[in-house]
């Protein structure tokens, strides 16, 4: 039914002739943000955004513009843009200046803002978040473009980095990755995490390069943005790489050619005879590719932009666990009632800034897993197999499974001996019973891993993984190589209750429960009785704070030499 549809659509638009189709409705709001009074002013911003109105005014665009915008003028500006928005087919915001990134949170400077505690950001700045939510409403199909050259180092940044202390790791370098809905295009001066140039010229390198391309006659957005990329990196010296995510489902030209559409959503079919149906069956397998390649696009920038945030949060909370232990280290040391009280407040803070990492990283996790399986679901319409020799080993009907552990949804992570294709996990399994070497195999259960069986000789880690089944060889092996890779080859202190304990250790992975425990069992205890829990960290302190015991769902490292601390790893 689809491909008749689109068929009879495509045999519509072939009789129409493209000088039929109305011009589309374009606004765009331009904000050029120089003349600073709190932090470090910028000479070309709003040179940049001059010459920017300039150019859209050229390619059809009713303009706002707001430069050097305090806040009052820069939400004034805005009401202006959002009231044209309605009936605007096509809507672009661009804006130069001071930008930052609070909690993977992106946020435009007004030139009278003064940023010097977190709670500043929510009534001197403006969230870019908010603007493309304003962008998107009652806009269902019609294109949004959102162009920032706002990446420019500055010292906002280290001011609220002093005043947020031990939250400061929620202050990254340039901007962070922004989610969009579908029908937006964002892009950005340079790479998530990077700062970009200011320029020495009269206009940044960036804006010098999208200038000059914008106007190029017959270029998608799509193009533009490839040479805009080719420019500034030739001009930096790689310094800046421009970076851009698209959710667009159509080319948009700021300057369409003659006979390209003006529609910033919908390619139109190529004029064509009414009775040439074997060009127009040819038109609408292309309109399904296309339409396939867009979709995989949007799933694979998606799935980029949360990965690159589930690191930024993984690291953010393991610098907070470290912080953590030499905060409390410190707490035992000293005898000053004063020093004591102060630290035990910034303690408080700093636990509840490590529940809130951890319930952000649970978040994207669980976005990333949902985001995973759109993509795989998508590629499986027209996906190659992995590029792996197909040598299935011959099946063994001797081999016994008793030597080995049986674990579903478990991924391995170690050394890996080789991988290949194997029609079952008994394959796989008896693949490593012949290989002498081999303590552990995985084997694929979901596409587009499905079939892939790896062995390994040595295994640092498990991880849950719905993709894979696994297995170890033997109690000894198992447990010889489940431990974080610094605590390979050394003899724990004892063996409690299924645990093994390491004197002197801890451990650095992904926090799942802190709790009070009065000795190594009761941390046993509490591991036990914490679904998901793998290793567990004991620290015994003295004084108001007592003893703490930390869960741990994922380990990915240890640290030894740790006073005071017990690493306690599920045998």
């Amino acid at each position: 039914m689809l491909r008749f549809c689109l068929l009879v659509s495509a045999m519509l638009i072939a009789v129409i002739t493209p000088h039929a189709a109305t011009a589309e409705s374009r606004v765009a709001l331009v904000v050029g943000n120089s003349a600073y009074s709190h932090t470090t002013p910028l000479a070309n911003p709003a040179n940049d955004a001059r010459e920017m109105t300039a150019a859209l005014k050229a390619t059809g665009f009713d303009v706002v513009e707001a430069l050097d915008a305090d806040k009052r003028k820069l939400d004034s500006a805005l009401r202006s843009f959002t009231e044209k928005l309605a009936s605007a087919d096509v809507a672009l915001f661009f804006y130069a200046g001071h930008g930052l990134q609070v909690g993977a949170q992106n946020y435009l400077v007004p030139i009278d803002a003064q940023l010097t505690r977190e709670r500043d950001l929510a009534f001197e700045a403006v969230r870019v978040d908010f603007v493309l939510r304003q962008m998107e409403i009652d806009r269902e199909g019609k294109t949004s473009i959102v162009i920032l050259d706002a990446c420019r180092d500055n010292p906002l940044s280290r001011n609220l980095a002093r005043s947020m202390g031990t939250r400061s790791t929620a202050i990254g370098r340039g901007l962070a990755p922004t989610a969009t809905g579908l029908g937006t295009f964002i892009a950005y001066a340079t790479q998530p995490g990077n700062v970009a140039l200011d320029g020495s010229g009269n206009h940044s390198p960036f804006t010098t390069a999208l200038l000059k391309h914008m106007s190029e006659k017959g270029r998608t957005l799509y193009s533009t943005m490839i040479e805009v990329r080719k420019d500034v990196v030739a001009a930096t010296g790689g310094d800046q790489v421009p970076w851009d995510h698209s959710a667009l489902t159509g080319d948009f030209y700021f300057v369409p050619d003659d006979g390209a559409p003006r529609s910033g959503t919908v390619t139109a079919a190529p004029t064509a005879s009414t009775d040439d149906l074997a060009a127009l069956k040819q038109r609408l397998r292309k309109l399904e590719e296309e339409a396939r390649s867009r979709e995989m696009q949007i799933a694979s920038g998606r799935l980029d932009d949360l990965k690159r945030r589930e690191a930024d949060l993984a690291e953010q909370s393991r610098t907070l666990q470290f912080k953590l232990l030499d905060m409390m280290r410190e707490l035992g040391q000293t005898s000053d009632t004063n020093a004591k009280a102060r630290i035990n407040k910034d303690l408080m803070n700093l636990r509840m800034e490590i529940s809130r990492r951890g319930q952000d990283l649970a978040r994207v996790r669980q976005e990333l897993e949902t985001a995973a399986g759109l993509q795989t679901k998508t590629a499986a319409v027209d996906a190659t197999p992995p590029v792996i020799p197909p040598v299935t080993p011959a099946m063994d009907p001797n081999a016994s499974a008793a030597d080995f552990s049986r674990d579903d949804n478990v991924r391995l992570e170690g050394n890996e001996i080789r991988s290949f294709r194997a029609p079952n996990p008994d394959a796989c399994r008896n693949a490593c019973a012949d290989e002498a070497d081999c303590v552990g195999f995985q084997h694929g259960r979901k596409i587009p891993v499905m079939g892939t069986c790896t062995l390994y000789s040595a295994v640092s880690a498990r991880h849950a993984d719905k993709s894979w089944r696994s297995g170890m060889r033997g109690a000894a092996a198992k447990t010889a190589t489940l431990l974080p890779p610094q605590l390979l080859g050394q003899k724990p202190s004892r063996t409690e209750h299924g645990f093994q304990v390491f004197e002197g250790a801890s451990l650095e992975g992904d926090v799942i429960k802190m709790a009070g425990a009065d000795s190594t069992s009761s941390c046993i205890t509490v591991c036990r009785n914490t679904s998901g829990c793998t290793a567990a960290v004991f620290l015994a302190k003295s004084g108001q704070l007592g003893n703490m015991c930390t869960a741990y769902g994922r380990v990915t490292k240890a640290k030894t030499g740790m006073n005071g601390a017990q690493a306690i790893i599920r045998e």
